[in-house]
């Protein structure tokens, strides 16, 4: 089990330094980004002159590409072009946000896509069942940036219960947690139910039911525990895609996270702040896929072995 860890550890990363190298070329090699910030800011020639010799933008770039790995090594992500502070300190002021905001929309994604799939699948064929069907589909159909406008219609506007925007209170977290959360919360359901239906005919529930245990038994103990294995692995990759998620989830509800914050940084050309960012998250899809691969080595020792 350690040595199979330790090789997921290195294959993170090497992730990661690739990522972090693309990210410095891809951004350093489409144009000047101190012109690009003040540009329109009344800043003269020898002004801008003066801040690229700063940031040693006026230096060949696998100079700078080589300070820029010791730099990030060291825990040292620049400072932004565009508000003069350091970047990882802007980056920790936002990402609690948007760590909360993730975790909200998990914590929906578990509370209410496990028991909708679990219950379509013990009622197959039922009005339940049909029910969750029906609702996950169209849950499936509707983008975030038809849901969010309803659902802000709907109880903010209409009847007024939550607010519109912002994360100044508790309550405001709900309705752009449920956006981020309802397309993920109906593949959840709909793979659980696939995957318990399968396990109805295996060996070991038909011994069960033979040994005459109780259906929730059968269900909770024997049916579920080996449905989750697929079922992992969607929510992982969901978890990695509502990291792109959270830049329209953010940007409609006005949520103070990173995901608004990229999408402004980007557009502002602050490649300091960018490629900070960037990093950040590349380094929380590889911990997801890290700590989903344990998970599975706990789960199935077979997939050590591998």
């Amino acid at each position: 089990m350690i040595r199979f860890v330790l090789r997921r550890l290195v294959s993170a990363f090497v992730v990661l330094f690739i990522v972090a190298s693309a990210t410095f070329f891809v951004l350093n090699l489409t144009g000047d980004p101190v012109t690009a910030v003040l540009q329109g800011t009344g800043a003269s020639q020898e002004e801008i002159a003066a801040l690229k010799s700063k940031l040693g933008y006026d230096r060949p770039i696998m100079v700078r590409y080589g300070e820029f790995l010791w730099s990030v090594a060291h825990g040292d992500f620049g400072v932004s072009i565009r508000y003069g502070q350091p970047s990882i300190d802007m980056v920790m002021e936002r990402l609690p946000y948007t760590l909360m905001l993730g975790g909200a929309a998990i914590a929906i994604i578990v509370a209410l896509g496990l028991p909708l799939g679990i219950l379509a699948a013990v009622f197959k064929g039922g009005w339940f069942d049909r029910f969750v069907s029906a609702a996950t589909g169209l849950a499936q159909s509707v983008p975030h940036f038809v849901v969010g406008p309803l659902l802000i219609l709907f109880f903010a506007v209409l009847l007024r219960w939550l607010p519109v925007s912002g994360g100044a209170t508790s309550s405001s977290i709900v309705l752009p947690a449920f956006t981020l959360a309802l397309y993920p919360l109906a593949l959840v359901a709909r793979v659980l139910r696939a995957s318990m239906l399968e396990t109805i005919e295996q060996d070991y529930v038909l011994t069960a039911q033979a040994k005459g245990l109780s259906r929730p038994v059968i269900v909770l103990r024997h049916m579920v525990r080996n449905a989750l294995l697929p079922v992992l692995t969607v929510i992982s990759l969901q978890i990695i895609a509502m990291i792109g998620g959270t830049i329209v989830v953010e940007s409609i509800f006005g949520w103070p996270g990173l995901g608004s914050f990229a999408r402004d940084t980007l557009l502002a050309s602050d490649f300091p702040l960018a490629q900070t960012i960037i990093i950040f998250v590349a380094g929380a899809v590889v911990t997801i896929n890290l700590v989903t691969d344990i998970v599975y080595a706990l789960v199935d020792p077979r997939i050590r072995l591998k």
